[in-house]
Parts: C-alpha cells; sequence; structure tokens
C-alpha cells in the first residue's frame, strides 16, 4: 500500500518548530511514506513565496511542493505567476491573519480555480482560536469556487457543521492530522463522508508521522478504503 502525507512543513518556524528536508525523508522511509505534500513553516527570516520556492529543488519523487503565501501582501499576478510550479497551495489564516471569506481575497482564489491545483487550509474551532479559522465559515468557500478542491486541515476540527458539507459538497475534503487524535474519530467522520473524502496528514514535525499512521491503520476501514485515505485520494487531486 502506498501512503502519501498531504500535511508536512520544511523550514524554520518564527514558533521555534523546525524540520529540515533530510530529517523529514528520514521520518517518511522509517514510517513507510512514500511521498509528502511540503510547505513553508510561517518562516522567521524569509517571505512564505521565497520559501516555497526554495522548496522546488527537491527531490520530486518525495516531495510534491505546495506555495504558501500572505494574502495579505499577495497580488493575484503573483499567485499566477508561480503557481504552475507547484502541486497545490496550503493557506493559514492565523499564522497570516486573514479572514477567507473576505470578498478580497476572492481574485487569489480565482488564480488557484484556474490553475486546478488543490488548496488546502488551516481550520480550527473555538478555543483560543480566532473566528476566521472555523472550518464551518471556511467550508462555504467551496460554493463560490466550485472548481477548487479544498481540504479542511486538521479534519475541520471534527465540527459536525463543516463535515457535513464535506458530504454535500464535492468539491470538499478533509485530512487527517492532529485532532483526529482517536481512531474513533475517523471511523465516525468516515460514517458520514466516505472514505473518498479523506487524506492522510501528519502535521509534521507538529504530529508525529508514525502516530498518525496508526490512528488510520486501526480504523474499522477495509484495506482498499485505507488505500483510499492514504494515497490514491491525494494522487487524485495533486495528479500524480
Amino acid at each position: 500500500m502506498m501512503i502519501f502525507d498531504i500535511h508536512a512543513h520544511i523550514g524554520d518556524d518564527k514558533d521555534g518548530g523546525r524540520q529540515s528536508a533530510k530529517e523529514l525523508l528520514a521520518h517518511m522511509d522509517h514510517n513507510g511514506v512514500d511521498m509528502a505534500a511540503v510547505f513553508p513553516f510561517d518562516e522567521k527570516e524569509k517571505n512564505l513565496i521565497e520559501a516555497s520556492l526554495s522548496l522546488l529543488n527537491l527531490n520530486e519523487k518525495r516531495f510534491a511542493c505546495f506555495l504558501r503565501f500572505d494574502p495579505n501582501t499577495t497580488a493575484p499576478d503573483t499567485v499566477s505567476k508561480h503557481i504552475s510550479r507547484f502541486k497545490g497551495v496550503k493557506l493559514h489564516p492565523r499564522s497570516q491573519n486573514f479572514d477567507p471569506i473576505d470578498k478580497r481575497y476572492y481574485p487569489l482564489y480565482e488564480e488557484i480555480s484556474k490553475s486546478g491545483k488543490p488548496l488546502l487550509i488551516h481550520t480550527k474551532k473555538g478555543g483560543r482560536a480566532p473566528v476566521f479559522t472555523d472550518p464551518d465559515r471556511i467550508a462555504s468557500l467551496a460554493d463560490d469556487f466550485t472548481d477548487i478542491n479544498i481540504i479542511l486541515g486538521h479534519f475541520a476540527d471534527r465540527s459536525p457543521a463543516a463535515v457535513q458539507k464535506v458530504k454535500e459538497c464535492e468539491n470538499l475534503y478533509l485530512e487527517t492530522s492532529i485532532d483526529s487524535f482517536h481512531p474513533n474519530g475517523i471511523n465516525k467522520i468516515y460514517d458520514i463522508v466516505g472514505a473518498d473524502k479523506i487524506l492522510f496528514g501528519s502535521d509534521a514535525p507538529y504530529g508525529d508521522q508514525e502516530l498518525e499512521l496508526l490512528k488510520v491503520m486501526k480504523t474499522k476501514l477495509t484495506y482498499e478504503e485505507k488505500s483510499a485515505v492514504l494515497y490514491e485520494n491525494a494522487a487524485k487531486l495533486l495528479k500524480l
């Protein structure tokens, strides 16, 4: 069974997180992960586009590079200029302090839509999380941009409304990292959306790739369904 990790970081984060390509590759080899989608942290010394471009020289057989940018400072033509070189886009509303459903950012989404590349967005609900990371709100983008395959990060924090929206919208997906903290969490959401709407992600190094994989492997999913979650769904969205 092939394995694709849709959520992994390379670089040096302002918050102290750090992971080199060599370190990630060692974890992948140890855990039998064939490929990973990679993108920068909220970098200490580079802007996000520079940091994204610096990843393009990595091994294409093991790493699928995603473009990350700050919507507050990035023009649509800049996205258009660079996006063809990447397999997808990663946006982080909390780190870049932006509201994804604010229409001022819609021209950026238009460029993503034109590219046919998937969009992975960080989500978090309640607690100390700002309202603009709420997966229920972010999921509404699927209605306005039906040509963008949108992946809600961290299992949409297992929000019932967001999960129901994933079931209803052909272009909405979930990835498993961190917040699906028990196999039963995956089982319950699988019962609603099915295996074809779930992608394996670790959020390495913040999530432990081995533990995140174990959660999927200990679910009730069949071998074929696990294969879809662990590889085939990502391969389809990224056109591997």
